[in-house]
């Protein structure tokens, strides 16, 4: 008995990436590469309806990806995902919530292989990533909420409980409601996806939602120390200290 067929949609920046998935593909009964795009364009494609699933490189040219998905979930059901990353290690983390599987670059035949296998089983059992608008949404360039680790598991964070981040090398720990969770991005990568009438970046190594400032203080003649809610004491740089003062004074 032949496989189920697989119509997909490879989304790749890399001609030779594409290339590759093309050879594996042909070698994979049963799989057919019926649209490809080299940026996150991918609206038209999605929304005829002429893929069964999509294999989707997590960074590539123009709008942000999960808000291309996030926008395209509300007009029209997706279809099964995979995304494809050669570095971020956050992100592969997050996928494995709510996408068929996830592809660490690069990838072998047989890698690729049982993705598509993955992607059959989920068919036959008839179950979809109902959760996976909620997640694009978390994940895009304006969230509701962070993806941390707790442990062995990525368990959502509302923004609204953060009080404040600071930066730690190429990590951030984020503190909320008593606890503190590290994370795999950098102070300026969560600072561009927060809302600025929010949060505010007060020097290099930290981040503070504003309405947790329960205090302001006078530390010299340019710039100011914060007490926060949870009774943290920072100091608010000089070139950050007349956007503060915009803000909330």
């Amino acid at each position: 008995m032949p496989p189920d067929p697989i119509r997909l949609l490879v989304a790749d920046d890399e001609a030779l990436a594409r290339r590759l998935v093309r050879q594996y593909a042909a070698g994979c009964a049963g799989v057919e590469i019926v649209r490809e795009c080299a940026n996150t364009t991918l609206e038209t494609a999605l929304a005829d309806g002429a893929v069964d699933a999509a294999l989707l490189d997590v960074r590539m040219p123009g709008p942000d990806l999960f808000d291309v998905l996030s926008q395209a979930s509300a007009q029209q059901s997706l279809p099964a995902l995979v995304f494809a990353t050669a570095y971020d290690r956050y992100a592969v983390r997050a996928f494995d919530l709510n996408a068929v599987d996830y592809l660490v670059k690069p990838f072998t035949a047989a890698r690729f292989e049982a993705a598509i296998e993955r992607l059959r089983d989920r068919r036959r059992r008839g179950t979809s990533g109902e959760g996976l608008p909620r997640l694009l949404r978390d994940l895009g360039r304006r969230p509701d909420r962070l993806l941390v680790p707790d442990g062995r598991r990525m368990v959502p964070l509302a923004l609204t409980a953060i009080t404040w981040i600071r930066a730690e090398g190429d990590y951030a720990r984020i503190h909320a409601e008593g606890k503190s969770y590290l994370v795999y991005r950098t102070l300026n990568d969560l600072e561009t996806r927060l809302d600025p009438a929010e949060f505010l970046r007060i020097h290099r190594s930290a981040i503070v939602r504003l309405s947790q400032i329960s205090e302001v203080q006078p530390a010299d003649s340019s710039r100011y120390r914060l007490v926060l809610t949870d009774g943290t004491v920072l100091i608010v740089s000089r070139s950050r200290a007349a956007t503060l003062k915009r803000l909330i004074l």
